[in-house]
């Protein structure tokens, strides 16, 4: 520490901590997927990509330096910085982590969070004698706020909104998904989804090329808009925002008619995630419409191209299921008690993911369920809504 600069460096016995969150992570996703209770499930799902994002963000970060006139979070492959002239601090429950955004807290994409408790005792002193004697913020539970709103604030805050509402709009599809598969697994023994019969790889590869194509309408839209009159450019650059909302969401809603056609609850959530990942990576930054608001914007202005690191990540991941053709394990939709003519469990097999692109690509599935045959129905609790699955059965989901 100097006197203009402290330099936060994260315990490396908190960063060994965060590779085992990981593996708790990757631990509750599995969980999730193979459970039968559907609102358990995608608690769980959800709950282990946050926390996976969360610990992979720790382990990511090298330092933290507070300058007098800005934070700087510095990565492995990329940085973050933000202007302390229009600080705001919002601090987690018990102090355990503190939130620095510029501007407005809905700035989610120009933040730096500081988690105290991977920090040595002393850091956490030093800071605290920094945040008072440098931004004049008396204790952690203080919240700095600028006196006014400027006009790109507001400008900025109205294109968030847009995606907030859009993450209202995706609980209640997260809500749909949770009523018909309860339906589902009343229905059916094993759901191998409507169209087994149709040709597995190709039409996966049409909804990848679908979500890649998206990829590259959000980066195109994510340019800054041409100069001319305020009030166009703050138009075409809220239209923009709408649009790439639009198009994250449309990605995240991809896995559900993929799981229809095919029946694995793995297209569900890897679209879900990966629209969750455009969401986050591509959501609005209030520096963007601090230039957007100006009349004109000269070109040595213009913010550089800034990708996520999550989103790259996200693809990736997304992508290596297709390598997982012959040793993944199926993730189907059905009673959990389901046998096949030998008293096997329908899901147990061999464990090749024959499933994730339909094993030999007739859609059959594992199950010992016959379409001849009326589904076998008993009294056990089926779906996330326990008794009830009988009741959503009957009315068709």
């Amino acid at each position: 520490m100097t006197a203009n600069k402290l330099t936060l460096i994260y315990n490396p016995w908190a960063k060994l901590w965060c590779l085992l969150g990981l593996a708790l992570a990757v631990s509750l996703i599995r969980l999730g997927l193979i459970c039968h209770f559907f609102i358990a499930e995608v608690v769980l799902v959800l709950l282990g990509a946050y926390l996976f994002w969360d610990m992979f963000d720790t382990l990511n970060t090298r330092s933290i330096t507070c300058f007098p006139d800005q934070i700087v979070k510095t990565r492995y492959f990329s940085q973050i910085s933000i202007p302390t002239n229009t600080l705001i601090v919002k601090d987690h429950p018990r102090e355990w982590i503190s939130q620095f955004f510029h501007g407005s807290k809905m700035n989610i994409r120009e933040s730096v969070k500081i988690k105290y408790w991977c920090l040595p005792v002393e850091f956490k002193l030093f800071l605290q004698s920094y945040l008072r004697n440098h931004y004049k913020i008396g204790s952690f539970s203080q919240h700095q706020a600028a006196n006014n709103k400027t006009i790109a604030c507001v400008q900025f805050e109205e294109a968030a909104s847009t995606f907030q509402l859009m993450t209202v709009l995706t609980v209640i599809y997260l809500v749909c998904y949770v009523i018909y598969a309860s339906y589902l697994a009343w229905e059916y023994q094993e759901f191998n989804g409507y169209a087994g019969d149709l040709p597995h790889w190709p039409l996966r590869l049409l909804f990848w090329g679908v979500a890649l194509a998206a990829y590259g309408l959000l980066v195109w839209l994510a340019h800054p808009p041409e100069p001319g009159d305020y009030s166009t450019k703050v138009r075409n650059a809220q239209q923009r925002a709408l649009y790439s909302v639009l198009t994250a969401s449309a990605v995240a809603w991809l896995g559900f008619p993929l799981f229809l056609l095919f029946g694995d609850k793995l297209d569900f959530y890897v679209f879900l995630l990966l629209g969750i990942c455009y969401f986050y990576g591509f959501f609005p930054r209030l520096s963007d419409w601090e230039l957007i608001v100006q009349t004109t914007i000269p070109k040595s202005l213009n913010p550089p191209q800034r990708r996520s690191l999550h989103v790259s990540l996200a693809l990736a991941g997304g992508l290596s299921v297709l390598g997982f053709a012959n040793n993944s394990t199926n993730f189907r939709v059905g009673h959990p008690d389901c046998r096949d003519s030998n008293g096997t469990a329908c899901n147990s097999g061999s464990g090749a993911i024959h499933s994730y692109f339909g094993g030999n690509g007739s859609g059959a599935g594992y199950g010992g369920y016959d379409a001849d045959k009326p589904a076998i129905r008993s009294t056990v609790n089926r779906g996330g809504f326990g008794s009830f699955g009988r009741f959503l059965g009957s009315f068709g989901g």
